[in-house]
């Protein structure tokens, strides 16, 4: 007798989630973070905040005094702030794009897993958008809220306010994850990363001639000559770029703190939404494809020449070991294009702030002079934002070779004061041009001029320090791609202290400076830096650049050391 067996029910398994997995894999860091560590980083992003909303609160505050013509002026401002934010994040969308979606190491074990490939893509579109705009999002959304409560917004404004920011920042992500596809499908093989960085820099170079294009000095002119304030409150009436997607979203956002319906915004969802889905569409078709390309492309071509040592190769090995590293190090960034092309539009935006400083006409010395040393902290955020792409991340990048420098002769300290070695030299001729230039520009006296070239000096060598010890003390070997590094807990954190760093350097300074710009007949020349005040703070802040520097750097080696 023959018996049937019953039929086994067929379960379907459900997929797995790749999101679960990451916030699995956040949790399992935050739990093996330092507790001390996590709560200082925490505590420091709600000073910072706490410090963005009161500055713009007194901002608004100040500007609502004038009426119309000051919140006009904020709203004006507020638009130039999401262009540029836009800007930087346009450039680093594409470069971005190409080492998240092609050069990750987890697609290896992601991609030949049954997964939808549109899944998998999602994924990396959306650590894309992390690793591009999560610290412009983090600056934006404090200040949209306080704008809210200002002007006593309705409840659904909030929401929209925050979408507002977060479209903003999403459509060059969308376009960057749209051109990536694109060029990892039809560019030359070994040229991808080239092609993507030109791009970057021609779509940056777009939006940086938009800023100048608003030309803010056209607004002091104007308010200058009372018989043209009504024309300048119609032309502030009105869009400046209305062609520009973060120009619709500083209109929504505008309205909507107002009461009003945000329609400026319906055109950048569309855009935004289009550009996501024509490049999930085209990766259904070739990401997997483009994938293998990628591995094509990021194998170098060895050529078995022999070549002599250059001359500065040579110059820098007659310092040890040390040296040699820091020509290794400058070898790999000349030969890597997106870390070279990061320094491009950082000279683009530090020539348009010189260009921007020198075009604003400002005819009363006193408030010229103020100007020209709180724009100091301004040039420290730019050093700081070097410093986030070329310092931090300079240990991490040894990556799994790291274990060749700890069997090699070489301590970690040579290790950490190479890699400063070899990223001050760009830090600390950025910040000098920008705060001569500055100075000269705005015609600044000796004391001002003095003070802008010891507190750029100041900034370049405690920021470049604080990058390298910081990404040193809290490596991450294991990253899958190095657009990762930066936003990492230890990225923030550096942020957030080297901004810190930049307002201290400008509050142990600001009396003789204040004396020498206020009272020109009391401190004339050099004389305000002989007062006690001129004095403690050029010696603050000598022992602030030294034992600054030490101190991070001495805590980048230590804890490298202790690294098993």
């Amino acid at each position: 007798m023959t018996t049937t067996p019953a039929p086994v029910p067929v379960t379907r398994v459900r997929p797995p989630s790749l999101l679960s997995l990451k916030v699995t894999t956040l949790r399992h860091t935050l739990e093996r973070a330092s507790k001390p560590a996590l709560a200082s980083l925490i505590l420091l992003g709600v000073l910072l905040v706490w410090a963005e909303v009161y500055g713009v609160w007194r901002a608004l505050t100040f500007l609502g005094t004038f009426g119309d013509i000051g919140t006009s002026v904020f709203a004006r401002v507020l638009e130039i702030g999401l262009i540029t934010l836009s800007s930087g994040v346009t450039f680093s969308a594409t470069t971005a794009a190409i080492s998240t979606l092609y050069l990750s190491d987890d697609l290896n074990f992601l991609l030949t897993q049954p997964l939808a490939t549109r899944r998998v893509f999602a994924l990396k579109v959306s650590e894309t958008f992390l690793n591009a705009a999560l610290v412009p999002v983090f600056l934006t959304v404090p200040l949209l809220l306080t704008v809210a409560v200002y002007f006593h917004a309705p409840w659904w404004a909030y929401p929209v306010m925050i979408l507002a920011a977060i479209l903003t920042f999403a459509a060059p992500v969308g376009l960057g994850a749209l051109l990536a596809v694109g060029l990892m499908r039809v560019a030359p093989v070994g040229r991808v990363r080239e092609v993507s960085t030109a791009l970057g820099v021609l779509l940056s170079a777009g939006l940086v001639y938009a800023i100048r294009a608003l030309r803010p000095e056209v607004l002091v002119q104007k308010m200058q000559d009372p018989t043209k304030v009504e024309a300048l409150l119609r032309d502030f009436a009105g869009p400046s770029s209305p062609l520009l997607p973060p120009s619709w979203a500083a209109q929504g956002i505008w309205q909507a703190a107002h009461g009003q319906l945000a329609a400026p915004l319906l055109p950048l969802l569309v855009l935004t939404i289009g550009l996501l889905l024509a490049a999930t569409i085209l990766a259904t078709k070739a990401y997997q494809e483009g994938w293998a390309r990628a591995l094509d492309s990021s194998t170098p071509k060895l050529d078995p020449t022999p070549k002599r040592a250059r001359v500065i190769e040579r110059l820098l090995a007659r310092l040890g070991p040390g040296g040699s590293l820091a020509s290794k190090d400058l070898r790999v960034t000349l030969r890597d294009p997106t870390q070279w092309s990061q320094l491009l539009v950082v000279a683009a935006l530090a020539g348009v702030y010189l260009v921007s400083v020198r075009a604003v006409p400002i005819p009363i010395p006193q408030f010229r002079g103020i100007l020209g040393y709180i724009q100091l902290a301004f040039q420290g955020f730019i050093i700081a934002g070097i410093a986030v792409r070329l310092a931090f991340p300079a240990v991490s990048t040894e990556a799994r070779a790291y274990w060749l420098l700890r069997t090699a002769p070489i301590a970690p300290r040579q290790i950490v004061v190479s890699k400063f070695l070899g990223v001050l030299p760009v830090t600390l001729v950025v910040g000098l041009v920008m705060g001569i230039a500055s100075a000269v520009t705005m015609s600044l006296g000796p004391t001002l001029l003095l003070l802008s070239v010891l507190v750029s000096l100041s900034n370049a060598l405690v920021i470049t320090a604080l990058g390298v010890g910081l990404g040193a003390a809290a490596p991450k070997f294991d990253a899958d791609n190095p657009a990762e590094i930066g936003v990492s807990a230890g990225g923030l954190a550096f942020m957030g202290l080297s901004l810190a760093y930049s307002v201290l350097c400008l509050l142990l300074l600001a009396r003789p400076a204040a004396g020498s710009v206020l009272r020109p007949d009391l401190y004339p020349g050099l004389s305000a830096l002989g007062t006690p005040e001129g004095v403690l703070g050029l010696i603050g802040l000598g022992l602030a650049t030294v034992f600054g520097t030490w101190l991070s750097l001495r805590l980048g080696w230590k804890r490298l050391d202790g690294l098993e």
